[in-house]
């Protein structure tokens, strides 16, 4: 005689469920409270000022450029959070899935400037509308002068529509990859997903490197295309940052019949009779992964290309790509061959000859 098998519970919460959800709650709130300190510690310090060196030297067509970009960025960022936050918050009367995910992509702006961490290596300008940088009251951070690097608005609030609108399309994407072919692994799914956002990166990237929206001002020679140039492309670039969508977009596809992503799995089973609270710890969930996503995938790694990184002679020419944090009227020379490696607390690293 057969005996009956169990029909297993979809989604049965583990015994460690509620631990699970607990140590991304807390590591959420570990980045929160250092957001928190860092950008309170920027603004009393007196370091929280526009940095306008150089500013009057950039062409007139950038100078236009800049000032387009930025109301471009500001309508585009407000739409995004009408329609993916307010809105359904205004309708539901609760905040959804995809308002927390958004706000959690929009909290990775804290790390925006972490790419500088060991050298600088990404350049914005002084054109732009900015207050320096919070990097120099982030512990441990070792680069100096960080205070004046010119933090572009544009660039906080682009977290919104070229960081979040990418990962929401890149998980629309899995799921239609996913419908078309309801065997294909989840290994492969993911290796699909971060070919396409390699392809999507370089063409994202080759448009603003060629208009110096930005710019990658110091690389690794050797592994950058039309290196030496105020255009030039490390090609690590893409493998870190199409590794950084990919794990975003990973987060909001794969989550379990409830609408639950991989750090809100268990939630439900902690003792949190306030709804207000709950939606607070999904989003401490969310946005901790969101940070350890760009933290491992993008500025780790580019911690170590910035110890082999080589400034282009067109931008330590340029004050107002520069921004005093390196260069020949500062105390400090920006990243060369054989150069020691700048350090807070140096007086200098330049080498007289």
């Amino acid at each position: 005689m057969t005996m009956p098998q169990p029909v297993p519970m979809r989604n049965q919460p583990r015994p460690n469920a509620a631990d699970h959800a607990k140590l991304w709650i807390l590591h959420g709130a570990a980045w929160l409270a250092l957001m928190i300190y860092v950008w309170t510690a920027w603004v009393v310090s007196g370091d929280f000022r526009t940095n306008t060196t150089g500013r009057g030297s950039e062409p007139d067509w950038y100078v236009a450029l800049i000032r387009g970009w930025e109301v471009f960025a500001l309508v585009v960022s407000l739409v995004i959070l009408w329609w993916f936050v307010v809105r359904p918050k205004l309708r539901t009367g609760r905040f959804g899935f995809d308002a927390l995910f958004f706000l959690g992509c929009m909290a990775l702006c804290f790390q925006e400037p972490w790419i500088n961490w060991t050298a600088p290596q990404f350049l914005y300008s002084t054109t732009s509308i900015n207050f320096g940088s919070w990097t120099a009251h982030i512990p441990g951070w070792t680069s100096p002068n960080s205070e004046l690097v010119p933090l572009s608005l544009w660039a906080l609030s682009a977290y919104f529509w070229l960081v979040g609108i990418p990962a929401y399309a890149g998980s629309r994407f899995m799921r239609r990859l996913r419908t078309r072919n309801a065997g294909l692994s989840n290994l492969r799914l993911v290796g699909y997903t971060y070919l396409a956002f390699c392809v999507f990166d370089v063409l994202l990237e080759s448009f603003i490197t060629r208009t110096q929206l930005f710019s990658y001002g110091s690389t690794v020679p050797a592994l950058t295309l039309w290196a030496g140039t105020d255009h030039q492309f490390p090609i690590y670039e893409t493998i870190s940052w199409a590794g950084t969508y990919t794990v975003l977009a990973s987060l909001h596809f794969f989550r379990d019949d409830r609408g639950r992503s991989l750090p809100e799995r268990g939630i439900d089973k902690l003792r949190i009779t306030s709804g207000r609270l709950r939606t607070f710890a999904q989003f401490l969930a969310i946005m901790g992964a969101c940070q350890a996503g760009m933290l491992f995938t993008y500025n780790i790694p580019y911690a170590y290309w910035g110890m082999h990184a080589v400034m282009a002679e067109p931008f330590v020419a340029r004050e107002w790509r520069t921004a005093g944090v390196c260069g020949p009227k500062t105390a400090y020379d920006c990243p060369a061959p054989n150069l020691p490696i700048a350090r807070i607390g140096s007086p200098t690293n330049r080498i007289d000859r």
